[in-house]
């Protein structure tokens, strides 16, 4: 998007009231262009395009881990004193040695998450257009990849309340989706100064696992234009709000040992998981620029700090 230097609501609303209907017989874009140009006020082109990539790096909560097609009892070997071992690891799973060669109910699996970390990249085509000088509507399309960890304890309660606990194990699930939504952007400004408030709302539908990810941004930002001072940029700080919610779903044997899921699947049944999480920190704050080549092409910077750590750099061309 190229930042000019943009007029408040209310001056623009004002224009507008002086001739009410002298876009109808010429219309054009943005709506109230001719009436805000001619009070000195510099517009955008009206529709533009940009291309765009971004690495984020986040902490995540886990809020749920179920599991399904789990069997509802285990087989003990004929021998005491055994544990099955998990390849790779110093993992062994003990069972329990003073009831061997019998069937033990499962009563519960419990799983208790440790930290979470995420990890993406995402790349966008965002096409928008100038409705009014204070109001621009975009549809944004990209590719998304990376993935999300956390370590989990597993236990399992069987036979009378004992308990099977696993040692810590690392669940890793990576991410690789196609995303889709749309934006409003509001802006005003007086002079050099300029504000801006971005809200969005995009759908990521996964690829390598099932599940979803719903996406609620929303950015307000304050900068100052440095054009009419001969410098073409201009600069803005910040603070986004992210509301993410994921749901990711899949097979136990991608993310564990065959062994261990062998221990637990119900015969003929395939093993699975449903995750639910979240973003660890909502807001974060943002620092960005536009760095103006020519009436036509922008380079669009902006970079998180906080919890939620991101770089962003887009090529936009307006016309």
């Amino acid at each position: 998007m190229e930042f000019k230097r943009f007029s408040s609501t209310v001056a623009v609303l004002g224009a507008m009231f002086t001739s009410p209907f002298s876009y109808a017989s010429s219309f054009e874009l943005p709506i109230w262009k001719s009436e805000a140009e001619e009070r000195g006020y510099i517009l955008p082109k009206a529709f533009g395009i940009s291309v765009g990539y971004m690495h984020v790096e986040q902490g995540i909560n886990v809020n749920s881990i179920d599991l399904n097609g789990i069997k509802s009892s285990i087989n003990t070997p004929d021998f005491p004193g055994f544990c099955y071992p998990i390849p790779n690891t110093s993992i062994c799973i003990p069972i329990l040695d003073d009831i061997p060669g019998q069937n033990i109910p499962i009563n519960s699996i419990d799983v208790e998450t440790i930290g979470g970390f995420q990890e993406s990249d995402v790349w966008t085509v965002r096409a928008d257009m100038w409705l009014f000088p204070f109001l621009n509507f975009y549809a944004i399309a990209g590719k998304i990849t990376g993935y999300s960890e956390t370590d989990i304890k597993v236990n399992i309660n069987v036979a009378d309340n004992r308990n099977i606990t696993l040692p810590q194990l690392p669940f890793k699930l990576d991410l690789d989706g196609n995303m889709y939504g749309g934006g409003m952007v509001l802006a005003g400004g007086y002079k050099e100064w300029f504000t801006i408030i971005d809200g969005s709302y995009t759908k990521t539908n996964l690829t390598v696992i099932d599940g979803g990810i719903d996406s609620i941004v929303i950015t307000p930002r304050v900068g100052f234009d440095f054009t009419n001072y001969g410098h073409p940029v201009r600069v803005w700080v910040g603070g986004q709000y992210q509301n993410i919610q994921q749901t990711l779903k899949g097979d136990l044997k991608d993310i564990f040992p065959a062994e261990f899921v062998r221990l637990i699947e119900e015969e003929g049944e395939t093993a699975g998981f449903v995750v639910q999480q979240e973003l660890e920190s909502e807001w974060n704050t943002v620092v960005g620029f536009n760095y103006v080549i020519n009436s036509t092409f922008n380079i669009v910077g902006e970079f998180g700090f906080g919890d939620r750590q991101s770089a962003f750099v887009a090529l936009d061309t307006r016309f």
